[in-house]
């Protein structure tokens, strides 16, 4: 998805020496014995999954999920380490046929391919899923159809309006073509995303219900919920691993529930007894008190799973509420990187980040604009001198800024260091704590009133083009009312725009390479987010999980590699109590 790789990396760790080499380098869970198919996994979350409907997806989490449900024409290994970022033709036979200089792209669908009603995936349920992405109704959900695809002379409003989308056709029942604006090089890792998965027409009349159980075509669907804070998942009898090589489907059951209380669920993985020796924390760290005891205890470590998540932690700064960049320039200077991540639990926790394109990827560029490398601690000398440059002017900074993060007590302690930092510049901050589950569509609201929020980034794909573009480029800003996709900083800038068209356009991988890491330079300077950390994932499971390693393209343990190594084992006890 890579997908929005927008995500709660709600972290946890604890200063600690000894748990030093744990952040350094990529580790799976240690298992002697085999994942054996059967049982029923119990995954912990803290929070459920915003969306299931494939074309509102955005998230991480949520694209996780949905790869059990909604398969896609291309996806990732499920393995760990390296292997799990190579790319492998899923409902397509191979990774795409591009032509025209890279405008043009064809996919050949695999046959044998079901719906969980036992009916065939064909080219026009493909395209009819892309066409929902056009949609008014769809104001959730990652930008890249409209981004990519060549739009009709009149601009297409979705399926329901009753027209097609030109720029995605059938040659034939089982042969999809896509016709993009500029070329695309990498277009088959867009095409790994949840928002390309097919739909099909009819059966999507009630979205709100849909978006709670939509028709499954991968090793899993949906029951129908009984409970607010717990999703079922129960085999597809349609699905066969004969024309599925991807997703291993061990457990006969899933069950997915909602608990916020990390010190509880990592208590009770640790204490290991009844139904949570069946049960993994999945996108939540272990907890911070809980951490030296975890690292240091072998039996504990073998239960865990660590590595980097590949992603960025970061505020988008509100370019419309903050229009002077030297006022935005103050807060990034102001930031106390340093405080922030110790209240996580330290180094162990990530690296101090400092652009918007983390390390792992070869677009990354080095830079340090605002000397976190030097001092974590922020400068307030920096801060206040840009501040008085501003008044002197004729601009006044603002003194009181809003704070916006998810309704979350673990979040909430990260956050609350920003507000000493900025009270040494002169600037009160008003915490807003939102509503968890909605979160991410409230911030993408241009009509807010927050001038930080609190934001998260997995890149979609291994480039600066899953990054850049669907953080800052000008088409994604609406009118407030509206979501504004993943441009948090509603940022309108005619020069970013056309280096983004540049870099996209450039067939040259190394060179594009290039464009991205400038302009990821260039973005720094305007001031435009403030990158805290690119955290890393310390995740644990029961004694009785298999599978456990973090996969480089969620960011979290891969669903569709984890099962059970004794499914007689019942998940009978409830798990982790609030």
């Amino acid at each position: 998805m890579p997908l929005l790789r927008m995500r709660r990396m709600t972290a946890a760790a604890v200063a600690l020496v000894a748990a030093g080499a744990v952040a350094a380098c990529d580790s799976a869970a240690d298992s002697s014995q085999s994942v054996t198919s059967g049982g029923t996994l119990r995954v912990v979350m803290t929070q459920l999954p915003s969306h299931l409907d494939p074309q509102k997806i955005a998230a991480a989490l949520d694209s996780n999920v949905s790869r059990l449900l909604s398969r896609t024409l291309t996806t990732y290994k499920s393995e760990p380490g390296a292997a799990g970022s190579e790319l492998v033709p899923d409902l397509a036979t191979d990774l795409g046929r591009p032509s025209e200089n890279n405008t043009v792209w064809e996919f050949k669908l695999r046959e044998g391919v079901k719906w969980e009603d036992g009916a065939a995936i064909n080219c026009q349920q493909l395209k009819y899923g892309v066409e929902r992405n056009f949609s008014s109704l769809f104001k959730s959900g990652l930008p890249y159809a409209k981004l990519m695809l060549a739009d009709n002379a009149t601009p297409y409003e979705g399926p329901y309006s009753g027209k097609e989308l030109d720029s995605v056709s059938c040659d034939d029942s089982r042969t999809i073509k896509f016709k993009l604006k500029q070329p695309t090089g990498d277009f088959n890792y867009t095409v790994a995303l949840s928002v390309f998965s097919p739909a099909k027409p009819g059966a999507d009349g009630d979205k709100d219900a849909y978006d709670l159980r939509p028709l499954s075509n991968g090793p899993y669907r949906v029951e129908p919920r009984i409970s607010p804070d717990k999703i079922t998942l129960i085999r597809n009898e349609h699905w066969s691993s004969s024309v599925d090589s991807v997703r291993k489907a061990y457990p006969d059951k899933i069950e997915i529930v909602k608990n916020e209380n990390d010190p509880a669920v990592t208590n009770a993985l640790i204490q290991d007894q009844g139904g949570d020796r069946n049960s993994v924390l999945l996108n939540s760290n272990v907890a911070p008190n809980f951490l030296q005891q975890v690292v240091n205890d072998p039996d504990l470590s073998k239960r865990t799973a660590t590595g980097p998540t590949g992603a960025v932690r970061y505020f988008a700064i509100n370019t419309k509420l903050v229009k002077d960049l030297r006022c935005r320039q103050a807060l990034v200077y102001a930031f106390n990187k340093r405080k922030y991540r110790q209240a996580m639990g330290g180094s162990i926790i990530g690296d101090l980040a400092t652009s918007m394109i983390p390390p792992g990827l070869a677009a990354h560029a080095k830079f340090d604009h605002y000397d976190t490398l030097l001092d974590g601690d922020g400068n307030e000398d920096k801060a206040i001198a840009l501040i008085d440059q501003a008044k002197n002017a004729g601009v006044t900074c603002p003194d009181t800024i809003n704070v916006a993060l998810p309704d979350n007590d673990t979040i909430a302690r990260y956050v609350k260091t920003m507000v000493d930092a900025y009270l040494r510049i002169g600037v009160k901050v008003n915490l807003k704590r939102l509503d968890a589950d909605t979160y991410w569509d409230l911030i993408a609201d241009s009509g807010h009133s927050y001038q930080l929020v609190y934001a998260g980034w997995l890149p979609d794909w291994a480039n600066g083009s899953a990054v850049i573009p669907p953080l800052f480029d000008s088409s994604l800003v609406q009118p407030p009312g509206e979501l504004s996709g993943s441009n948090y900083s509603f940022l309108k800038d005619a020069e970013v725009d056309q280096a983004i068209k540049e870099a996209t356009s450039e067939p040259d991988l190394a060179r594009q390479y290039k464009l991205w890491g400038e302009l990821d330079g260039k973005l720094s300077q305007m001031a435009v987010t403030i990158p805290v950390l690119y955290p890393n994932a310390i995740r644990m499971s029961g004694s009785n999980v298999g599978g456990l390693f973090i996969h480089s393209q969620f960011g979290m343990p891969d669903l569709a590699a984890l099962g059970l190594l004794d499914p007689t084992i019942a998940t009978d006890v409830a798990s982790s109590p609030s």
